[in-house]
């Protein structure tokens, strides 16, 4: 990798914050689809003798009635991907290769949904002499699911190994595996409660308030699907704080802050109204439609957005100094790319009103006027305070800074040496102006007798 690391430089600050955020929603993209695949998909192999109808649903809810391949690859494929790259660069340059790890166990997500999707759609192509032996579906969904634990068991502690930057150079494996500890087990319990939650949850929303999929009442299984949601809503409500007050107690001190507790109150406030909403649904077990099925699988997602939120906050308390790094590093990075650029245009460029003309034009006129506000001071109120002080304009012009409260500070330009002496010569010299930068034309020296 280290070809790929050449090409890429350390991001900044700014860019950083911006890396999180697309983590976090590529996050929240992934892990409630990736819940509901592994809920649904264990509960559907489990009734595929018993109750075949009712595992087909199960299948459906997480791969649709087709079973279309665009479903997983968008929601399934796609994110992880994208957080390969989004963590080679948030964790630029650091002991631990999460981008790598996660191009390695994503070969168990491929392979995962290809015999589930072959597990959910043999029926119709299987020609009746394999058919018979259904034994073969049987394990092709078994191996599915199986699969696709390994898969979510391995992303869950790669996640919560972010928090813990002290292990990052002893990862010796092609795939992190901390074995002897219980931790590991409990982030992946975690995740199973929260997939109870989205499963159930996604059960009561779909087959009994979304028009295209809802189940006719008079369904043999009508009744049994909808208390089997009622209890994965029970089940993972009840046993999750059990995961959050572990997941404080035990987690490094520096990782924490009030945001995390405050967060971690929302969630178990969360828990506790999808608690309520199955115990009402339960009391009133008679009525056709769930009552609260619309609320509860809103109240699902937020609470796997509310736990990504917490698991971010801690990977970022836990990297501050990989954080302050970068930032400088970035800033090295700039300044070399600046000075390289320099030295080129040394070569081939002077000094120029015309250039400095052509440069004010396309950067500055956006936002300054000689004579009128704009979005910035008018150049005539601010140039002259700069008449005889031409190397202070510059140095302001390479790094901006807030001087007069009333208006913005000004964005770099990113311009180099030669390209801001060039505007700032175009400017002296629109201003009336004649510098040694801004030497006088025949003319002006003939108007003055010389």
């Amino acid at each position: 990798m280290d070809a790929v690391n050449n090409l890429l430089t350390p991001p900044g600050f700014k860019f950083l914050h911006l890396i999180s955020y697309l983590v976090y929603f590529m996050l929240l993209f992934h892990l409630p689809y990736m819940g509901m695949v592994l809920g649904s998909s264990v509960f559907s192999v489990a009734y595929r003798k018993w109750k075949p109808e009712l595992s087909n649903d199960f299948i459906k809810l997480a791969l649709g009635e087709t079973a279309k391949p665009w479903i997983w690859i968008g929601f399934g494929l796609l994110p992880p991907v994208s957080l390969a790259f989004l963590y080679k660069l948030l964790l630029f340059n650091t002991p631990i290769s999460i981008h790598l790890y996660l191009l390695r166990i994503l070969v168990l997500l491929v392979v995962g949904f290809v015999l589930l999707t072959f597990y959910s759609t043999a029926e119709k192509w299987l020609v009746p002499k394999i058919l018979k032996n259904k034994n073969l579906v049987l394990l092709a969904g078994g191996a599915a699911v199986l699969l696709l634990m390994g898969y979510c068991f391995h992303l869950v502690n790669l996640m919560a190994l972010l928090v813990f930057p002290e292990k990052w150079p002893f990862l010796k494996f092609l795939v992190p595996f901390p074995l002897f500890s219980i931790t590991p087990v409990i982030h992946f319990g975690g995740f199973l409660f929260l997939s109870f939650i989205m499963t159930g949850a996604a059960i009561l929303f779909f087959y009994y308030k979304w028009p295209e999929r809802r189940l006719s009442e008079d369904t043999p299984h009508y009744n049994f699907l909808k208390y089997h949601g009622y209890g994965l809503l029970l089940a993972g409500a009840l046993l999750m704080p059990l995961v959050i007050f572990w997941d404080l107690y035990t987690l490094p001190g520096y990782s924490l802050s009030i945001s995390v507790f405050v967060i971690s109150a929302l969630i178990v406030l969360v828990l506790f109204l999808i608690l309520a909403a199955a115990a009402v649904m339960i009391k009133n077990y008679n009525t056709p439609v769930p009552r609260f099925s619309v609320i509860v699988f809103l109240l699902a997602l937020l609470l796997f957005g509310l736990v990504i939120g917490k698991d971010r906050t801690l990977q970022a308390n836990s990297s501050r100094e990989t954080i302050a790094v970068l930032t400088s590093d970035a800033q090295k990075a700039r300044n070399e790319i600046i000075a390289q650029r320099e030295e080129i245009y040394a070569k081939s460029m002077k000094i120029d009103e015309k250039l400095g003309e052509q440069i004010y034009n396309e950067r500055c006129t956006a936002c300054h006027s000689f004579d009128r506000k704009i979005y910035g001071p008018p150049f005539n109120s601010v140039l002259p305070q700069y008449i005889n002080k031409q190397d202070e304009l510059i140095a302001f012009l390479k790094n901006p800074k807030r001087v007069n409260p009333e208006y913005p500070a000004m964005p770099n330009p990113g311009l180099t040496t030669i390209q801001i002496k060039s505007v700032v010569k175009f400017l002296m010299i629109k201003m009336g102006v004649t510098t040694p930068e801004t030497p006088e034309t025949p003319k002006e020296k003939g108007d003055k007798g010389e």
